[in-house]
């Protein structure tokens, strides 16, 4: 729908659609009068983006460039355990189980590949075959994905060697959800491919290693976990110095006043956005916010003002820090931005811009300024000062931070 996304993209921040409670009224934090439903109709009629203004007018620059944040020493380090658990998941996400060769005949609890064809009156039906499935002889369900069968789905398999083809005839339940299959009888006919056992980090052997990490050994496998653990961690380590750095910047910049008509028009946008998704069968708003958040539409719309207002003034310090260093649209970068949007649900640029329900020009221009907001934002988290505190130990540490990347998307 139009104007959708101005609720979303405002620089650095992803907006919430968490429901909260405040007082009605008013804002129970700053006092400021709450706006009635007509207000959002009105401010709903004003696209955000056409409201304009010299930032410089409403806000105060301090010194951004040497801000100090602090993060804990401990949420970036990589233990054992962690290794161990990325691992498990390795070997989780890529092949479980393995044939147990020293087994033939299936018994009670093993784990067994098998192809099925399932047959009512002699004609195989939709959705009733499925190769290399692993089934669990013991739960009734299949081993990887947890989901279960029908009653007596695997009892056939019981006793069954490796090689053999075994039918199985199972009765549906009634209330099974498929007119042709509810109460009736089918025969299923398994093949057996292999009975299993599963892989865990102590029987992974250098083969398995070899065929499923393509690493040489097992050691290459802890190695490639550690790898991409310290990848994640940096990654994570950038993204929270690009949090702290938001927060501290408002402690040193000051929005003297926000732009007449701005919050208003923003969080009327993002209740008509959440209304047209979450209401779409026309429900309406303040019955589905009782029902799912107990919560009323009067203090939703309360405590997303308050969200706003707080994200909207830090969106306005980044566009003056934009402003104030004189930062330009490098044209390779933008590009890539917005391609990344784009791929994320959009036909093309101008139905991007277009969305924003005004004309493309403005579209383009409220993400040109988007755009050079993050990359302030990433200017002062270069330049900020981090503090890793040992909390245990009772001393810290500091190191200037690196480069922080951008997690506008």
């Amino acid at each position: 729908m139009k104007r959708k996304i101005t609720a979303i993209l405002i620089a650095c921040m992803a907006m919430t659609a968490a429901a909260g409670c405040g007082s009605k009224g008013e804002n129970a934090e700053t006092g400021t009068e709450i706006p009635t439903e007509s207000d959002l109709q009105e401010s709903a009629s004003t696209s955000s983006i056409d409201i304009t203004y010299n930032v410089m007018d409403h806000v105060t620059l301090g010194d951004y460039m040497n801000l100090e944040v602090s993060l804990k020493e401990s949420d970036y380090q990589i233990t054992e355990e962690a290794v161990n658990n990325y691992v498990d998941q390795m070997i989780a996400g890529v092949k479980p189980y393995v044939p147990d060769e020293s087994k033939t005949v299936v018994e009670k609890g093993d784990i067994v590949d098998v192809n099925y064809v399932g047959k009512k009156d002699g004609v195989a039906f939709e959705g009733g075959s499925a190769d290399n499935q692993l089934i669990d002889t013991e739960a009734n369900a299949n081993a990887e994905m947890g989901s279960g069968y029908i009653d007596g789905f695997s009892d056939g398999l019981i006793g069954a060697k490796v090689g053999d083809t075994v039918d199985s005839d199972v009765t549906f339940p009634e209330d099974y959800g498929n007119e042709e299959l509810n109460g009736q009888t089918v025969t299923f006919t398994f093949t057996v491919n292999a009975i299993c056992k599963a892989v865990t980090r102590e029987t992974m052997d250098d083969a398995y290693a070899l065929e499923n990490f393509q690493v040489e050994n097992v050691e290459g496998v802890y190695t490639t976990a550690n790898a991409e653990l310290e990848q994640q961690i940096e990654s994570q380590k950038k993204m929270d110095i690009r949090s702290a750095v938001m927060e501290a910047v408002t402690e040193v910049c000051t929005v003297n006043s926000l732009p007449e008509g701005l919050l208003d028009a923003r969080l009327a946008e993002y209740i008509e956005s959440f209304r047209s998704y979450y209401c779409a069968d026309g429900t309406d708003l303040d019955e589905f916010l009782q029902a799912n958040y107990n919560t009323t539409e009067e203090e939703f719309t309360s405590q997303n003002r308050t969200n706003f207002e707080e994200r909207l003034k830090q969106e306005l310090v980044f566009e003056a820090i934009a402003e104030n260093e004189k930062l330009e649209l490098d044209q390779e970068g933008y590009d890539a931005y917005i391609s990344n949007i784009v791929a994320n649900g959009y036909e093309s640029e101008d139905a991007l811009y277009e969305s924003l329900g005004s004309t493309r020009e403005a579209g383009e221009n409220y993400f040109h300024k988007v755009y050079l907001e993050n990359k302030a934002c990433d200017m002062v988290a270069e330049k900020a000062k981090v503090t890793y505190t040992q909390e245990e130990e009772g001393t810290e540490t500091s190191e200037p931070t690196e480069a922080a990347e951008s997690t506008e998307e």
